[in-house]
């Protein structure tokens, strides 16, 4: 008798670790189906945008954003960090433009002298804290070596990180790096490849995707439609206006980017 109620007992645990975990699976899995909005490089610091800073994804967060867009590049010395280029002064150092900075002298940075800079670490462990958020990576430079540093060192919140990929050739490597969900992003492509809607539908369909992001300029009907046969959510970037995003989806985009938060679209 004992041994039959305890059986029973260790069946109903197992049954319901089963759906602990089947019902985490499906959460996760409506939480990353659901994006429609993504800030893009962190989102809005003050009235600045594009500065990829803890402040901006803090400020997303806190105002209920949870997709976020972030531009990486490397470090001097190998690090993976969060920013958009080298090439621009975002540190106002009298650094040579072009030249990365060390990692050392990016962690004691401020960005526009007043932004806190963040490692890939440093956003991981953010997210990590983060219930349903998702980073959505744009790594400018090397991007199979950068999603490889991120499965590395971040790999704790892997299924937190969506990567972007620029060609069909980079979607074996991302994938067999253990990464469940791949964006093809068009525009490092050449415009006779970005607007060969038959290629780009091609490979969509014998290639799981989360989605397919274009830029605004090439969203007319005719692409649109042509690549909605691939079955795929399309994305838009960069959207900041109301009058825009409403085009956007009048045409059945699914989802855009932008650099504000909704309520601060001009």
């Amino acid at each position: 008798m004992f041994l039959k109620r305890f059986y029973k007992a260790l069946g109903l645990v197992f049954i319901s670790s089963v759906l602990v975990i089947s019902y985490s699976a499906m959460s996760y899995a409506a939480a990353v189906d659901s994006m429609d909005y993504v800030v893009h490089a962190g989102g809005q610091a003050g009235d600045d945008t594009e500065t990829n800073s803890l402040e901006a994804v803090k400020n997303s967060f806190l105002n209920g954003y949870r997709y976020i867009e972030i531009d990486f590049n490397f470090t001097s010395d190998g690090k993976l960090v969060c920013v958009h280029d080298w090439d621009i002064d975002y540190f106002r150092m009298g650094k040579p433009v072009g030249k990365a900075l060390s990692s050392e002298e990016f962690e004691n940075a401020k960005i526009l002298s007043k932004y806190t800079t963040l490692t890939a670490e440093e956003l991981a462990q953010w997210v990590y804290q983060k219930p349903n958020t998702y980073i959505i990576t744009d790594i400018k430079e090397n991007n199979i070596a950068g999603l490889q540093y991120l499965a590395d060192n971040c790999g704790y919140v892997k299924d937190r990180i969506i990567p972007q990929i620029y060609n069909e050739s980079e979607y074996d490597r991302v994938k067999s790096m253990g990464y469940s969900n791949i964006i093809y992003t068009l525009y490092k492509l050449n415009y006779n490849d970005k607007t060969n809607t038959d290629e780009i539908v091609r490979f969509a369909k014998s290639h799981k995707l989360y989605a397919i992001v274009f830029s605004t300029e090439l969203a007319v009907p005719n692409y649109v439609n042509a690549l909605k046969s691939a079955g795929t959510k399309l994305m838009v970037h960069t959207v900041n206006s109301v009058s825009e995003a409403e085009r956007m989806y009048s045409m059945g985009i699914d989802g855009i980017y932008s650099d504000y938060l909704k309520e601060n679209l001009k």
